[in-house]
């Protein structure tokens, strides 16, 4: 593993030393800093606000963000020396801010709790559970070592896939809290997010393969092999889209929610793309993949008119 350290750090070395664009310090921030993934998170919010009949307000979407955003930070500051193997590039773009990155999740934090907490209380309560979840999944303790069998829920077999997507399938039921509405159309939005996050994870796992192995942690990759991951992909992946046609012909979802649908031949593509394209894989995973749930808020918003 040492030597496969080195190899990767050295890789990641000779790669900053060549020039970078402005574009490429846009992208860089941009994914590897993690705001890809919490703007994400924020247009899930939105497209759970428009199901809700709402319009997602701007204190909605930043606390979406931040808490997103927070949780993000937590997991890399955590995972540091074992992303220098699964993403030199990552580890080298955080290395000069790492011993602030704590301080960032705190902040990111404080900021959000407060702006819940002028909310409404049932709001803020519901937001707590995120938090422990993040860092349960991301720090651990040997409490839950003893009693789980593993430090972190990062570690155990499919646990890690499966707390992932039950954090981010909880965002309709938070927005709920946020209006204090409950309509069966935002719970039955759940379940279809918890299936695209599946896809989601499974297909990082994938990228992550080399370094969850070396350092010990069973994700369905190391358990199942790629093979077997892929066709897992395909059958979630057709599964939510499935869930998602019944729901808007039952009427459970508004019409518009019926254009989600496109994100199931979009993963498609991205994981082909990114099988068949060696050159550029780096790019068409993390653009492309957190990048759907960006469009989520778009695709819906636009749907409506």
């Amino acid at each position: 593993m040492e030597t496969l350290l080195r190899n990767r750090v050295r890789t990641a070395g000779g790669q900053g030393g060549k020039g970078v664009t402005v574009g490429g310090m846009v992208y860089r921030e941009l994914v590897y800093g993690g705001h890809l993934l919490a703007l994400g998170t924020a247009s899930i919010a939105a497209t759970a606000s428009f199901v809700l009949g709402r319009t997602p307000t701007w204190d909605l979407l930043l606390m979406a963000y931040l808490f997103s955003y927070g949780a993000y930070t937590v997991n890399r500051f955590s995972d540091f020396d074992q992303d220098r193997i699964s993403h030199a590039d990552r580890t080298a773009h955080l290395e000069g801010r790492r011993r602030l990155l704590p301080a960032i999740a705190a902040a990111c934090f404080a900021v959000g709790y407060v702006l819940a907490f002028l909310r409404n209380l049932d709001f803020f309560a519901g937001l707590l559970l995120p938090l422990m979840l993040a860092v349960a999944y991301s720090v651990g303790s040997e409490k839950m070592g003893r009693a789980l069998g593993i430090s972190r829920l990062k570690e155990g077999l499919f646990v890690k896939n499966l707390t992932v997507s039950f954090a981010w399938s909880l965002i309709p039921l938070l927005v709920g809290l946020y209006f204090l509405q409950f309509p069966v159309a935002e719970i039955a939005l759940c379940p279809f997010i918890f299936l695209r996050l599946m896809v989601n994870t499974i297909f990082f796992d994938v990228r992550d393969m080399e370094a969850d192995a070396a350092y010990g942690v069973r994700t369905i990759p190391v358990s199942l092999g790629i093979d077997a991951s892929r066709k897992l992909m395909n059958v979630v992946d057709l599964s939510s889209g499935f869930y998602v046609a019944l729901l808007v012909l039952w009427g459970v979802l508004p019409g518009f929610a019926g254009l989600l649908l496109i994100f199931v031949p979009y993963s498609f593509t991205y994981r082909y793309l990114s099988q068949r394209s060696p050159k550029h894989k780096d790019s068409w995973r993390d653009l492309a993949a957190d990048g759907e749930y960006i469009l989520w808020g778009l695709v819906t918003c636009l749907g409506q008119v």
